[in-house]
């Protein structure tokens, strides 16, 4: 909200996703995840869902981005959902960590994603 998108909490517990954003152009369906814990230069974030002990990965027709919140550094990253398809985490970078490289680095902070009429157009 504070990124002047409308934001919307579906009704109940019975949804793959958190949210409802609307972008403008189109109506994303948004998973929230959250993660603390920074091991040898990465935090591990879990993409997926449980059902039980299993941990079950997301499959694209069950939402359109996956938001990641690396609470220590204070950021956000919007990710589309091709980019979690089919796995259970992510690592991300952190700032001070030994690693420079970043594959998410286009990501963070890319709220410019839900604005986009299909949500993945770059340049």
């Amino acid at each position: 909200m504070s990124v002047g998108l409308v934001v919307a909490k579906p009704n109940g517990q019975n949804h793959r996703y958190d949210f409802m954003v609307d972008g403008g152009r189109a109506l994303w369906r948004i998973q929230v995840k959250a993660c603390t814990r920074m091991s040898r230069g990465l935090y591990q974030a879990s993409v997926c869902r449980q059902k039980g002990a299993r941990k079950i990965a997301y499959a694209a027709s069950e939402l359109d981005f996956i938001v990641v919140y690396i609470v220590p550094e204070q950021t956000w990253y919007v990710l589309p959902v091709r980019e979690v398809v089919g796995r259970q985490s992510l690592n991300f970078r952190g700032a001070k960590g030994v690693h420079r490289r970043d594959p998410y680095a286009y990501y963070r902070e890319a709220w410019h994603l839900l604005r986009e009429p299909d949500g993945l157009t770059f340049g």
